[in-house]
């Protein structure tokens, strides 16, 4: 396979590769972080988002199906390679961009075989208009002003309750 170079800045972009390997090679490769960069060719980078599994584990959904329901890859770009993805066997790679800690070179081992390279969807951040009366401002029960003859029979309340106490300590002290 010929090197393929990593762009500075690279996101939302992940790479298929087959692996022409033994079973126990590739199974010892699926639990190796550095061995997964170092068959890539990479001096460094994040093997978190470099998967390696057999396609046996996606049965009933499939590698294309895996790609765009896992990995929210573009599905016309996954729909393009039907083909090709639906006839591998064995073991496969899948390397994120996010595998790689800036600009660089994937110069991978011969047991390797690249695929195709899907982009995956972008979340949408475009805001979303809210019609619901709850969304509306002031839209909650607002509280009606006190009266004045209400305020007027607090102030009295408390006046007597003071005059009360008042009494009440008086009498103990005189007695």
């Amino acid at each position: 396979m010929s090197a393929l170079d990593i762009e500075p800045g690279e996101a939302g972009l992940m790479r298929v590769f087959a692996l022409s390997m033994t079973a126990g090679e590739a199974k010892a490769l699926a639990g190796d972080g550095a061995a997964k960069l170092a068959v890539l060719g990479l001096a460094e980078g994040d093997a978190d988002y470099i998967e390696v599994f057999p396609l046996k584990n996606l049965e009933g959904l499939g590698l294309a199906g895996y790609l765009v329901e896992g990995h929210g890859a573009v599905e016309p770009d996954v729909a393009r390679d039907q083909a090709k993805l639906g006839a591998l066997g064995g073991w496969v790679m899948i390397v994120m961009s996010k595998a790689f800690t800036g600009p660089g070179r994937i110069d991978a081992d011969a047991r390797l075989t690249l695929i195709g390279a899907y982009r995956q969807e972008g979340i949408d951040y475009s805001p979303v208009k809210v019609t619901s009366d709850a969304a509306e401002p002031y839209t909650g029960k607002q509280r009606k002003p006190m009266s004045d003859a209400r305020i007027s029979g607090m102030v009295a309340t408390a006046v007597l309750l003071f005059l009360a106490v008042f009494v009440v300590i008086f009498v103990l002290l005189a007695g």
